[in-house]
């Protein structure tokens, strides 16, 4: 089974019980690493997600698709927190995170620039603004390949 057809198995199967749980899906990785396989689960929800809520969730999902059968051989569930420097994935968390540091990596570069770090302003239509110091920059949805929050250190 391909890594794609396991994250989609598997997503569609948690998601019910992790919207029941008011906790959501940031992303889902599938991976074999040397002859081991893993699954990791990044989980939110409002306010933050806690170790205990990871436990909990990992035994909790880790039966559902194990009684499902979603995933033929031994694997390793790993259920954790996307960081504070979760990845930017749904169009919607660029309007949720607005006012906080991103930083946002573009295919091909806009303006011979690929990397952007800075203040989300937010979405508006199609782009994503981005203040870096006085300047205000509209990347185009389209061309951004990654977005993360950022943490200013």
């Amino acid at each position: 089974m391909q890594p794609d057809d396991v994250t989609g198995r598997v997503t569609e199967l948690i998601l019910p019980v992790l919207q029941a749980h008011d906790v959501e899906l940031v992303e889902t990785e599938f991976v074999r690493a040397g002859r081991r396989y893993i699954l990791r689960l990044f989980l939110d929800k409002p306010g933050g997600i806690s170790l205990e809520d990871c436990a909990y969730l990992s035994n909790l999902l880790g039966e559902l698709i194990d009684v499902h059968d979603v995933i033929r051989h031994a694997y390793i569930l790993e259920v954790s927190s996307p960081g504070l420097t979760r990845p930017i994935k749904k169009i919607e968390d660029f309007s949720r995170y607005a006012g906080r540091l991103v930083r946002i990596t573009v295919r091909g570069g806009v303006g011979k620039r690929s990397l952007y770090r800075g203040e989300l302003l937010g979405l508006d239509g199609e782009t994503v603004k981005v203040k870096e110091g006085s300047r205000v920059y509209a990347i185009p949805v389209k061309d951004i390949a990654r977005a993360r929050l950022d943490i200013d250190l």
